[in-house]
Protein backbone atom coordinates (compact mmCIF):
# COMPACT_ATOMS: atom_id res chain seq x y z
CA UNK A 1 0.00 0.00 0.00
CA UNK A 2 1.06 3.13 -0.54
CA UNK A 3 2.36 5.84 1.74
CA UNK A 4 2.40 9.95 2.15
CA UNK A 5 4.85 11.43 3.81
CA UNK A 6 4.26 15.05 5.39
CA UNK A 7 6.62 16.30 2.64
CA UNK A 8 4.52 14.37 -0.45
CA UNK A 9 1.21 15.82 1.01
CA UNK A 10 -0.80 17.83 -1.17
CA UNK A 11 -0.91 21.53 1.04
CA UNK A 12 -4.48 21.64 -0.41
CA UNK A 13 -5.94 17.98 0.68
CA UNK A 14 -6.45 17.98 4.50
CA UNK A 15 -6.25 14.66 6.22
CA UNK A 16 -10.04 14.61 7.42
CA UNK A 17 -10.91 14.69 3.61
CA UNK A 18 -8.55 11.78 2.71
CA UNK A 19 -9.73 9.70 5.67
CA UNK A 20 -13.80 10.17 3.63
CA UNK A 21 -12.02 8.94 0.16
CA UNK A 22 -10.82 5.97 1.97
CA UNK A 23 -14.26 4.77 4.30
CA UNK A 24 -15.71 5.49 0.77
CA UNK A 25 -13.78 3.28 -1.55
CA UNK A 26 -13.98 0.49 1.38
CA UNK A 27 -17.51 0.85 1.03
CA UNK A 28 -18.19 0.95 -2.14
CA UNK A 29 -15.59 -2.34 -2.59
CA UNK A 30 -17.58 -4.48 0.19
CA UNK A 31 -20.75 -3.85 -1.41
CA UNK A 32 -19.64 -5.86 -4.18
CA UNK A 33 -17.33 -8.63 -2.13
CA UNK A 34 -19.81 -9.45 0.43
CA UNK A 35 -22.59 -10.64 -1.88
CA UNK A 36 -19.93 -12.76 -4.07
CA UNK A 37 -18.80 -14.35 -0.94
CA UNK A 38 -21.60 -15.46 0.56
CA UNK A 39 -22.93 -16.54 -3.06
CA UNK A 40 -25.11 -14.38 -3.94
CA UNK A 41 -25.46 -11.69 -7.10
CA UNK A 42 -27.88 -8.27 -7.34
CA UNK A 43 -30.68 -9.02 -9.02
CA UNK A 44 -31.51 -6.84 -12.15
CA UNK A 45 -34.71 -4.78 -12.73
CA UNK A 46 -36.33 -7.05 -15.01
CA UNK A 47 -36.15 -9.87 -12.40
CA UNK A 48 -37.16 -7.66 -9.29
CA UNK A 49 -40.61 -7.38 -11.36
CA UNK A 50 -41.31 -11.06 -12.72
CA UNK A 51 -41.51 -13.67 -10.40
CA UNK A 52 -40.46 -16.62 -11.29
CA UNK A 53 -43.43 -18.43 -9.81
CA UNK A 54 -44.87 -17.30 -12.84
CA UNK A 55 -43.58 -19.37 -15.45
CA UNK A 56 -43.52 -22.32 -13.48
CA UNK A 57 -48.21 -22.10 -13.12
CA UNK A 58 -48.62 -22.34 -16.76
CA UNK A 59 -47.58 -26.07 -17.57
CA UNK A 60 -47.39 -26.79 -21.77
CA UNK A 61 -49.96 -29.11 -21.71
CA UNK A 62 -53.21 -27.05 -20.65
CA UNK A 63 -51.75 -24.35 -23.53
CA UNK A 64 -54.91 -22.79 -24.84
CA UNK A 65 -54.85 -22.57 -28.93
CA UNK A 66 -54.63 -18.93 -30.80
CA UNK A 67 -57.70 -18.57 -33.08
CA UNK A 68 -55.52 -19.38 -36.08
CA UNK A 69 -54.76 -22.90 -34.57
CA UNK A 70 -58.18 -23.90 -33.16
CA UNK A 71 -58.68 -23.39 -36.85
CA UNK A 72 -56.90 -24.64 -38.67
CA UNK A 73 -57.02 -28.36 -36.44
CA UNK A 74 -59.45 -30.89 -38.44
CA UNK A 75 -62.32 -31.50 -37.08
CA UNK A 76 -61.98 -35.30 -38.52
CA UNK A 77 -59.45 -36.24 -35.72
CA UNK A 78 -61.18 -35.94 -33.00
CA UNK A 79 -63.67 -38.78 -34.33
CA UNK A 80 -60.37 -41.34 -34.29
CA UNK A 81 -60.49 -43.85 -31.36
CA UNK A 82 -57.05 -44.91 -32.89
CA UNK A 83 -54.27 -42.04 -33.55
CA UNK A 84 -51.59 -42.91 -35.92
CA UNK A 85 -48.21 -42.34 -34.34
CA UNK A 86 -45.95 -39.81 -35.42
CA UNK A 87 -42.87 -41.15 -37.42
CA UNK A 88 -40.55 -40.61 -35.11
CA UNK A 89 -42.68 -43.26 -32.62
CA UNK A 90 -43.84 -45.30 -35.02
CA UNK A 91 -40.11 -47.02 -35.04
CA UNK A 92 -40.48 -47.88 -31.42
CA UNK A 93 -43.71 -47.73 -29.95
CA UNK A 94 -46.13 -50.56 -29.97
CA UNK A 95 -49.61 -49.88 -30.78
CA UNK A 96 -52.21 -51.24 -27.89
CA UNK A 97 -55.36 -51.50 -30.59
CA UNK A 98 -55.45 -53.00 -33.26
CA UNK A 99 -55.72 -50.21 -36.36
CA UNK A 100 -58.43 -51.53 -38.71
CA UNK A 101 -57.58 -52.24 -42.38
CA UNK A 102 -59.35 -49.62 -44.64
CA UNK A 103 -62.17 -51.80 -45.63
CA UNK A 104 -63.21 -52.38 -42.32
CA UNK A 105 -64.85 -51.02 -39.47
CA UNK A 106 -64.01 -52.92 -35.85
CA UNK A 107 -66.29 -52.79 -32.61
CA UNK A 108 -62.45 -50.69 -31.02
CA UNK A 109 -63.94 -47.50 -33.08
CA UNK A 110 -67.31 -46.57 -31.34
CA UNK A 111 -68.58 -43.34 -31.98
CA UNK A 112 -69.79 -41.01 -29.49
CA UNK A 113 -72.79 -38.94 -29.54
CA UNK A 114 -70.56 -35.90 -29.82
CA UNK A 115 -68.46 -37.36 -32.54
CA UNK A 116 -71.61 -38.13 -34.46
CA UNK A 117 -72.68 -34.69 -34.17
CA UNK A 118 -68.99 -33.44 -35.90
CA UNK A 119 -69.74 -36.20 -38.67
CA UNK A 120 -73.57 -35.08 -39.12
CA UNK A 121 -71.57 -30.86 -39.87
CA UNK A 122 -68.90 -31.68 -42.02
CA UNK A 123 -69.78 -30.63 -45.39
CA UNK A 124 -69.02 -31.97 -49.08
CA UNK A 125 -65.66 -29.63 -48.72
CA UNK A 126 -64.27 -31.82 -45.80
CA UNK A 127 -65.28 -35.02 -47.89
CA UNK A 128 -62.85 -33.87 -50.36
CA UNK A 129 -59.43 -34.18 -47.69
CA UNK A 130 -60.32 -37.75 -48.20
CA UNK A 131 -58.99 -40.19 -51.17
CA UNK A 132 -62.86 -40.93 -51.91
CA UNK A 133 -66.12 -40.35 -51.12
CA UNK A 134 -66.05 -44.21 -49.68
CA UNK A 135 -63.42 -43.47 -46.97
CA UNK A 136 -64.97 -40.28 -45.99
CA UNK A 137 -68.10 -42.31 -45.49
CA UNK A 138 -66.15 -45.11 -43.36
CA UNK A 139 -64.69 -42.45 -41.15
CA UNK A 140 -68.02 -41.06 -40.09
CA UNK A 141 -69.48 -44.22 -39.92
CA UNK A 142 -72.02 -44.06 -36.61
CA UNK A 143 -72.57 -47.60 -34.64
CA UNK A 144 -74.92 -46.16 -32.33
CA UNK A 145 -78.65 -44.69 -33.74
CA UNK A 146 -80.24 -42.06 -31.82
CA UNK A 147 -83.54 -43.36 -30.57
CA UNK A 148 -85.50 -40.47 -31.54
CA UNK A 149 -84.39 -40.89 -35.27
CA UNK A 150 -86.44 -44.55 -35.24
CA UNK A 151 -89.65 -42.69 -34.54
CA UNK A 152 -91.88 -40.44 -36.06
CA UNK A 153 -92.69 -40.63 -40.04
CA UNK A 154 -93.37 -37.26 -41.26
CA UNK A 155 -93.11 -38.74 -45.38
CA UNK A 156 -96.15 -40.62 -47.24
CA UNK A 157 -96.68 -44.05 -48.11
CA UNK A 158 -98.47 -44.98 -51.62
CA UNK A 159 -98.68 -48.24 -52.92
CA UNK A 160 -98.53 -48.87 -56.66
CA UNK A 161 -99.17 -52.02 -59.40
CA UNK A 162 -97.07 -52.43 -62.36
CA UNK A 163 -96.96 -54.62 -65.01
CA UNK A 164 -93.84 -57.02 -64.89
CA UNK A 165 -92.52 -58.05 -67.87
CA UNK A 166 -90.39 -60.76 -66.63
CA UNK A 167 -93.08 -62.69 -64.08
CA UNK A 168 -95.50 -61.49 -67.32
CA UNK A 169 -98.41 -60.28 -64.46
CA UNK A 170 -99.01 -57.00 -62.14
CA UNK A 171 -96.71 -56.77 -59.03
CA UNK A 172 -97.00 -54.56 -56.20
CA UNK A 173 -94.78 -51.91 -54.43
CA UNK A 174 -94.63 -49.41 -52.27
CA UNK A 175 -93.39 -45.62 -52.73
CA UNK A 176 -92.22 -43.66 -49.73
CA UNK A 177 -92.38 -40.01 -50.55
CA UNK A 178 -90.45 -37.92 -48.54
CA UNK A 179 -91.79 -34.47 -46.41
CA UNK A 180 -92.53 -31.93 -48.09
CA UNK A 181 -92.74 -34.16 -51.07
CA UNK A 182 -93.33 -31.66 -54.27
CA UNK A 183 -94.22 -33.15 -57.75
CA UNK A 184 -92.57 -29.98 -59.37
CA UNK A 185 -88.89 -30.94 -57.87
CA UNK A 186 -87.10 -34.11 -59.21
CA UNK A 187 -85.83 -36.74 -56.52
CA UNK A 188 -83.36 -39.61 -56.63
CA UNK A 189 -84.53 -43.09 -55.58
CA UNK A 190 -82.99 -45.97 -53.27
CA UNK A 191 -85.03 -49.02 -54.41
CA UNK A 192 -85.38 -51.16 -51.20
CA UNK A 193 -84.91 -55.04 -51.02
CA UNK A 194 -86.46 -57.86 -48.38
CA UNK A 195 -85.63 -61.05 -47.23
CA UNK A 196 -87.00 -64.45 -48.54
CA UNK A 197 -90.87 -65.34 -48.47
CA UNK A 198 -90.83 -61.60 -47.63
CA UNK A 199 -93.09 -58.83 -49.79
CA UNK A 200 -93.31 -55.10 -50.25
CA UNK A 201 -94.39 -54.35 -47.01
CA UNK A 202 -91.72 -56.24 -44.94
CA UNK A 203 -88.87 -53.96 -45.01
CA UNK A 204 -91.36 -51.33 -43.60
CA UNK A 205 -90.80 -51.99 -40.32
CA UNK A 206 -88.26 -53.58 -38.03
CA UNK A 207 -85.36 -51.66 -39.40
CA UNK A 208 -86.79 -48.23 -39.42
CA UNK A 209 -86.65 -47.08 -42.46
CA UNK A 210 -89.33 -44.36 -43.31
CA UNK A 211 -88.72 -43.22 -39.81
CA UNK A 212 -84.76 -42.63 -40.13
CA UNK A 213 -85.10 -41.38 -43.87
CA UNK A 214 -87.93 -38.71 -42.49
CA UNK A 215 -86.29 -37.55 -39.35
CA UNK A 216 -82.48 -36.89 -41.56
CA UNK A 217 -84.42 -34.96 -44.19
CA UNK A 218 -85.68 -32.86 -41.83
CA UNK A 219 -82.76 -31.87 -39.95
CA UNK A 220 -80.69 -32.05 -43.42
CA UNK A 221 -78.60 -34.74 -42.51
CA UNK A 222 -80.15 -36.92 -45.47
CA UNK A 223 -80.96 -35.47 -48.94
CA UNK A 224 -84.53 -35.65 -49.91
CA UNK A 225 -85.30 -38.74 -52.17
CA UNK A 226 -87.79 -41.21 -53.01
CA UNK A 227 -87.78 -44.49 -51.35
CA UNK A 228 -89.20 -47.86 -53.46
CA UNK A 229 -90.18 -50.71 -51.36
CA UNK A 230 -90.30 -53.43 -53.62
CA UNK A 231 -91.45 -57.48 -53.52
CA UNK A 232 -88.66 -59.31 -55.66
CA UNK A 233 -90.11 -62.95 -56.22
CA UNK A 234 -90.55 -62.90 -60.01
CA UNK A 235 -92.47 -66.42 -60.59
CA UNK A 236 -94.90 -66.87 -63.63
CA UNK A 237 -96.84 -69.74 -61.98
CA UNK A 238 -96.90 -68.41 -58.14
CA UNK A 239 -97.51 -65.42 -56.66
CA UNK A 240 -95.43 -66.17 -53.55
CA UNK A 241 -92.32 -67.87 -52.24
CA UNK A 242 -93.20 -70.68 -49.60
CA UNK A 243 -89.84 -72.69 -49.44
CA UNK A 244 -86.20 -71.80 -48.58
CA UNK A 245 -85.24 -73.99 -51.69
CA UNK A 246 -82.92 -74.42 -54.04
CA UNK A 247 -85.82 -74.44 -56.73
CA UNK A 248 -87.18 -70.91 -55.34
CA UNK A 249 -84.03 -69.25 -55.51
CA UNK A 250 -84.02 -68.52 -59.10
CA UNK A 251 -87.14 -66.48 -58.83
CA UNK A 252 -85.10 -63.91 -56.62
CA UNK A 253 -82.47 -63.67 -59.04
CA UNK A 254 -84.96 -62.87 -61.49
CA UNK A 255 -85.71 -59.57 -59.79
CA UNK A 256 -82.41 -58.50 -61.49
CA UNK A 257 -84.83 -58.61 -64.87
CA UNK A 258 -87.86 -57.19 -63.37
CA UNK A 259 -86.38 -54.55 -61.93
CA UNK A 260 -84.35 -52.88 -64.61
CA UNK A 261 -87.19 -53.81 -67.17
CA UNK A 262 -90.61 -52.75 -65.55
CA UNK A 263 -90.45 -51.71 -62.42
CA UNK A 264 -87.82 -49.01 -62.50
CA UNK A 265 -89.60 -47.27 -65.80
CA UNK A 266 -92.73 -47.08 -64.52
CA UNK A 267 -90.98 -45.27 -61.13
CA UNK A 268 -89.22 -43.27 -63.75
CA UNK A 269 -92.21 -42.21 -65.49
CA UNK A 270 -94.85 -41.84 -62.53
CA UNK A 271 -92.48 -40.17 -60.40
CA UNK A 272 -90.58 -36.64 -60.56
CA UNK A 273 -87.31 -38.69 -59.96
CA UNK A 274 -83.25 -38.14 -61.18
CA UNK A 275 -81.67 -41.27 -62.93
CA UNK A 276 -78.44 -42.54 -63.30
CA UNK A 277 -75.63 -43.94 -61.19
CA UNK A 278 -75.43 -40.60 -59.54
CA UNK A 279 -78.66 -40.55 -57.97
CA UNK A 280 -79.91 -44.43 -57.77
CA UNK A 281 -79.59 -46.81 -54.58
CA UNK A 282 -80.02 -50.29 -53.93
CA UNK A 283 -79.57 -51.97 -50.38
CA UNK A 284 -82.20 -54.84 -48.92
CA UNK A 285 -81.42 -57.23 -46.06
CA UNK A 286 -80.68 -60.72 -46.13
CA UNK A 287 -82.11 -62.09 -49.59
CA UNK A 288 -82.52 -58.54 -50.21
CA UNK A 289 -78.90 -57.77 -49.51
CA UNK A 290 -77.84 -60.84 -51.70
CA UNK A 291 -79.86 -59.56 -54.82
CA UNK A 292 -78.84 -55.95 -53.83
CA UNK A 293 -75.19 -57.23 -54.56
CA UNK A 294 -75.80 -58.92 -56.72
CA UNK A 295 -77.84 -56.60 -59.25
CA UNK A 296 -75.67 -53.81 -58.81
CA UNK A 297 -72.52 -56.42 -59.82
CA UNK A 298 -74.27 -57.52 -62.94
CA UNK A 299 -75.44 -53.73 -63.79
CA UNK A 300 -72.65 -51.24 -62.06
CA UNK A 301 -74.39 -48.62 -64.49
CA UNK A 302 -77.49 -48.07 -62.86
CA UNK A 303 -76.22 -48.17 -58.92
CA UNK A 304 -73.97 -45.98 -57.05
CA UNK A 305 -74.83 -46.65 -53.84
CA UNK A 306 -75.26 -50.30 -52.76
CA UNK A 307 -75.88 -51.88 -49.09
CA UNK A 308 -76.01 -55.28 -48.03
CA UNK A 309 -77.32 -55.90 -44.20
CA UNK A 310 -76.62 -59.57 -43.35
CA UNK A 311 -76.78 -60.70 -47.29
CA UNK A 312 -78.33 -64.68 -47.85
CA UNK A 313 -75.66 -66.62 -49.65
CA UNK A 314 -75.80 -67.46 -53.10
CA UNK A 315 -74.77 -64.92 -55.22
CA UNK A 316 -71.35 -67.18 -55.44
CA UNK A 317 -71.50 -71.15 -54.91
CA UNK A 318 -71.46 -72.29 -51.42
CA UNK A 319 -73.35 -74.41 -49.20
CA UNK A 320 -75.61 -73.59 -46.14
CA UNK A 321 -77.93 -75.06 -43.71
CA UNK A 322 -80.78 -74.71 -46.55
CA UNK A 323 -79.65 -75.81 -49.66
CA UNK A 324 -76.51 -76.19 -51.77
CA UNK A 325 -76.01 -73.00 -54.18
CA UNK A 326 -74.91 -72.98 -57.64
CA UNK A 327 -73.83 -69.61 -57.72
CA UNK A 328 -74.72 -66.91 -59.81
CA UNK A 329 -71.19 -65.94 -60.57
CA UNK A 330 -68.01 -67.63 -59.57
CA UNK A 331 -65.91 -66.07 -56.50
CA UNK A 332 -63.11 -64.21 -59.37
CA UNK A 333 -66.05 -62.44 -61.19
CA UNK A 334 -67.52 -61.06 -57.67
CA UNK A 335 -66.02 -57.65 -58.45
CA UNK A 336 -66.36 -54.03 -59.32
CA UNK A 337 -64.03 -53.15 -61.73
CA UNK A 338 -62.53 -49.64 -60.47
CA UNK A 339 -63.81 -47.53 -63.12
CA UNK A 340 -67.27 -48.69 -62.43
CA UNK A 341 -67.63 -49.29 -59.15
CA UNK A 342 -70.12 -47.89 -56.60
CA UNK A 343 -69.53 -44.39 -54.51
CA UNK A 344 -70.30 -46.44 -51.28
CA UNK A 345 -70.70 -50.41 -50.88
CA UNK A 346 -71.44 -51.50 -47.50
CA UNK A 347 -71.15 -55.28 -46.69
CA UNK A 348 -72.58 -55.83 -42.48
CA UNK A 349 -73.31 -59.06 -40.67
CA UNK A 350 -73.58 -60.18 -37.09
CA UNK A 351 -71.77 -62.29 -35.08
CA UNK A 352 -74.91 -64.22 -33.99
CA UNK A 353 -76.38 -64.25 -37.14
CA UNK A 354 -77.75 -68.08 -37.00
CA UNK A 355 -79.51 -67.67 -40.73
CA UNK A 356 -76.99 -66.63 -42.67
CA UNK A 357 -73.68 -67.36 -40.48
CA UNK A 358 -70.11 -66.17 -41.75
CA UNK A 359 -71.88 -65.43 -45.45
CA UNK A 360 -71.44 -61.71 -45.01
CA UNK A 361 -67.69 -61.84 -44.26
CA UNK A 362 -67.23 -64.27 -46.83
CA UNK A 363 -68.68 -61.54 -49.17
CA UNK A 364 -66.95 -59.21 -47.55
CA UNK A 365 -63.31 -61.21 -48.02
CA UNK A 366 -64.35 -62.22 -51.14
CA UNK A 367 -64.50 -58.02 -52.28
CA UNK A 368 -61.29 -57.88 -50.72
CA UNK A 369 -59.26 -60.60 -52.20
CA UNK A 370 -60.57 -59.19 -55.34
CA UNK A 371 -59.60 -55.74 -54.97
CA UNK A 372 -62.95 -53.81 -54.71
CA UNK A 373 -63.41 -51.40 -52.22
CA UNK A 374 -66.21 -51.68 -49.28
CA UNK A 375 -67.27 -50.74 -46.13
CA UNK A 376 -67.37 -53.93 -43.49
CA UNK A 377 -69.26 -53.72 -40.57
CA UNK A 378 -69.46 -56.86 -37.79
CA UNK A 379 -71.43 -55.96 -35.27
CA UNK A 380 -71.05 -58.16 -31.75
CA UNK A 381 -73.68 -60.26 -30.62
CA UNK A 382 -75.56 -58.48 -33.78
CA UNK A 383 -78.97 -61.12 -35.25
CA UNK A 384 -80.50 -61.64 -38.56
CA UNK A 385 -82.41 -58.51 -37.88
CA UNK A 386 -82.19 -54.91 -37.19
CA UNK A 387 -79.25 -54.97 -34.65
CA UNK A 388 -77.24 -55.12 -37.89
CA UNK A 389 -79.77 -53.28 -40.27
CA UNK A 390 -80.27 -50.30 -38.42
CA UNK A 391 -77.03 -48.93 -38.43
CA UNK A 392 -76.38 -49.49 -41.77
CA UNK A 393 -79.28 -47.99 -43.27
CA UNK A 394 -78.89 -45.17 -40.89
CA UNK A 395 -75.25 -44.34 -42.03
CA UNK A 396 -76.42 -45.23 -45.86
CA UNK A 397 -79.48 -42.59 -45.67
CA UNK A 398 -76.67 -39.81 -44.66
CA UNK A 399 -74.13 -40.66 -47.18
CA UNK A 400 -76.87 -40.92 -50.31
CA UNK A 401 -76.25 -39.05 -53.59
CA UNK A 402 -73.93 -36.48 -51.80
CA UNK A 403 -70.34 -37.89 -54.06
CA UNK A 404 -68.54 -35.35 -56.04
CA UNK A 405 -69.02 -36.79 -59.60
Amino acid sequence: MMSFSDDDRDPHISTPLIVCIVLAAVLVAGAFLIPMILGERPKNKQEETTPAAVTEAVPVTTAIPTEAEATAAPETEEVTAVQEPTTAEATTAEPTTEVPTTEEITTEEDTTAGEETTANETTTEDAMKYENYMAYVRKNFVREVPEDVQKNDAGKLEHIQYYSKKAEKAKGAYVWLPPNYSPENKYPVFYVNHGITGDESSMLKGFALPEMASNLILSGEAKPMIMVFTFMYTNKDKANCTAITAEETPFYDAFLDDLTDSLMPYIEGNYPVLTGFENTAIGGFSMGGRESLYISIMRPDLFGYVAASSPAPGVVPGKDMFMVHEGCMSEDEFKFAPEAAPHVLIVAGGTKDFVVGTFPQQYHELFAKNGTDHIWLSVPEGGHDGSVGIPVFYNFLKCLFKAEK
